[in-house]
């Protein structure tokens, strides 16, 4: 046998289980620590051993000590202690929208919520996170969080992206700065026009007519979407103040920074689309406006998403 090739055949083998161990006890370090779960995103597959509803999702992303995700109907937000095998969570608290479809999603989210307080211990293994409560049952299975989603389609440079869609009087335009440094305020105007003949009221929640209260814009750098880290609103039923008046053909607009709910401080291309919001409500007259959540229903708000270009400070 050649000396030389076996010397080399050698010390390959001697590096690679060096390389191992050392990956090794990173991983363990980090258990070790309860840092294991930092900066990992999941999305729900089992509950409580049964499937979830067809085209429903539930997340979960950790951060340093707080949690956060959507529930498939509302966000939610909490903290977390983990060591190398227990798993606390606390303070959770969560938007309070009344989504009514796919049947059942409300009585799924609760089901998920209420597992959530019950965790005790986590198992990560094969690429899943599986969650289990104080008898050692597992109760929550999570695969991992595809982390690049493909992009709104017709995105403009800035400017103003709006859309029509021909069941809804309304339409939503936004505009934005074609580029900002890293680390600036990223304001957005949002205009919301009545596209009717009649004039009426509407709700002016999960919009920016109310300032930025929760995750009411989808936000993508270079094609992933980013999680927000914003404030939370708890509602209460809907009251007067909370509606604005339109009148046929006119329009409202409000300015929000969106750098206060998401990360704008890496460099890269932002795509900024407004989400229809899954709940709302529009009336004619004070009379017709809603006292309760239960009378509130989905409003279809289009707009087309607009690009930004983040670069490094200056």
């Amino acid at each position: 046998m050649n000396i030389k090739r076996t010397v080399l055949v050698g010390a390959t083998l001697v590096l690679t289980a060096l390389l191992v161990a050392c990956a090794t006890s990173k991983t363990d370090q980090l258990r070790a620590e309860g840092k294991v779960l930092l900066e990992t995103e999941w999305v729900l597959t089992s509950l409580s051993g049964n499937a979830l509803i067809e085209d429903t999702q539930i997340s979960l992303s950790f951060g340093e000590g707080s949690l956060e995700g959507s529930a498939g109907c509302n966000t939610y937000q909490g903290s977390y202690t983990a060591t190398e095998d227990s798993l606390r969570l606390s303070d959770l608290y969560w938007t309070e929208m009344g989504c009514l479809e796919p049947e059942g999603i409300l009585d799924q989210e609760m089901a998920y919520l209420n597992a959530l307080n019950t965790v005790a211990s986590y198992r990560l293994a094969a690429g899943r996170l599986e969650l289990y409560d104080e008898a050692g049952t597992q109760i929550l299975v999570f695969g991992p969080r595809e982390t690049g989603q493909s992009e709104p389609t017709e995105t403009t440079p800035g400017k103003t992206g709006s859309a029509v869609l021909q069941d809804s009087p309304l339409m939503a335009t936004i505009e934005a700065p074609e580029s900002l440094p890293a680390g600036e305020v990223v304001n957005v105007r949002f205009t919301l026009t009545n596209i009717s003949s009649e004039g009426f009221f509407v709700l002016k929640w999960f919009t920016p007519l109310e300032g930025l209260a929760g995750d009411i814009f989808q936000v993508q750098r270079d094609g992933v979407d980013l999680p927000y880290r914003g404030k939370l609103v708890k509602r209460g039923p809907p009251i007067s103040e909370d509606y604005v008046w339109i009148g046929a053909g006119g329009s409202i607009s409000a300015e929000v920074d969106l750098a206060e709910g998401y990360d704008f401080s890496q460099a890269g291309q932002y795509t900024l689309h407004f989400r229809s919001p899954r709940l709302s409500h529009t009336a004619k007259t004070l009379g017709e406006q809603a006292d309760s959540v239960d009378e509130l229903e989905m409003i279809r708000i289009p707009s087309d998403p607009v690009s930004v270009t983040i670069g490094r400070p200056s």
